[in-house]
């Protein structure tokens, strides 16, 4: 894996490419199909995987990945059907699709065991994954995990239901430009650059056809189902000023999953790993460096 120190900028220049082979379509003629996905390496120590969610890439992980970058030999990856990674024809998002890729990563890139880190939607990708591989990932740590809130823009709630095809092409920048700072406590935090930089990877059919199919197939439930199944437990990281996900989900997570482990960030919101960066990292690195007892 190659060592990366240059800012994080969305492009394709910025990291590597792996290639993973995906099942293809089902059915008795089903061939293998290939896929390249873009990936960032930095610093050195203990791995730890980084997991951004539906519609992001790995320029969500700008601020806080340098500053894991001091103890961790981070991995940030473009998802399949986001960044700068293939829009694979034949994938369709699911919970369990998605944790194997994560893991076919992994394996593509000589990793055995990591730690796991995701956001949002991502964070639940990472919880399944680490319920479903347990002997892959050690400490597991998720930030505002959820799905598609009703507090979230319409245009993208729209896309879950039937008429969701249609609702695919109506997005523009200037809606990025409009509901991107509700997802930060501090709206100035969302400049222009930031606008455009997001934008950037969704801006063209096959992106959107990504945004929709993962939109309509990802599954909260069945991932809470796998993990308490697993008895697995997270460390589960809030903002306290979250609009697109309240902290009144907090506290009904804390009852569904009570063995694991919660903590909460003032003055930030859906995405604290860009507007509390510094925190976000201590935080993490208190938790994965804790031998105790985590209760």
């Amino acid at each position: 894996m190659k060592q990366d120190q240059k800012p994080i900028v969305n492009s394709d220049l910025i990291g590597d490419f792996i290639t993973i082979e995906l099942p293809g379509f089902p059915g008795k003629q089903a061939k293998p199909e290939p896929c390249r996905v873009h990936y960032l390496t930095m610093g050195s120590g203990e791995p730890l995987l980084l997991v951004h969610g539906i519609g992001q890439s790995i320029y969500t992980w700008r601020e806080l990945m340098p500053l894991l970058a001091e103890s961790y030999c981070v991995i940030a990856i473009d998802l399949p059907g986001f960044g700068f990674s293939d829009r694979p024809l034949s994938l369709n998002y699911s919970m369990d699709e998605t944790a194997d890729i994560l893991v076919k990563c992994l394996d593509a890139l000589g990793v055995k065991k990591t730690h796991l880190l995701g956001v949002t939607t991502g964070a639940v990708y990472a919880m399944h994954a680490a319920a479903k591989f347990p002997d892959r990932f050690m400490k597991a740590i998720a930030l505002t995990p959820g799905g598609i809130t009703e507090q979230m823009p319409k245009k993208l709630r729209r896309l879950e239901k039937p008429l969701g095809p249609f609702y695919r092409e109506m997005y523009a920048k200037k809606d990025f430009e409009k509901y991107l700072p509700d997802f930060y406590y501090d709206g100035t935090v969302c400049t222009p650059e930031v606008v455009s930089q997001v934008f950037k990877t969704c801006d063209d059919h096959a992106s959107r056809q990504a945004i929709m199919y993962a939109v309509r197939n990802f599954d909260f439930e069945y991932t809470l189902e796998t993990v308490r199944n697993n008895e697995r437990e997270f460390f589960v990281i809030w903002g306290e000023e979250d609009r697109m996900n309240p902290m009144e989900n907090l506290f009904a997570l804390r009852e569904r999953l009570p063995k694991s482990v919660y903590h909460s960030i003032r003055n930030t919101g859906h995405w604290p790993h860009e507007e509390k960066a510094a925190q976000v990292a201590e935080a993490v690195d208190r938790y994965i460096r804790y031998e105790g007892d985590a209760q």
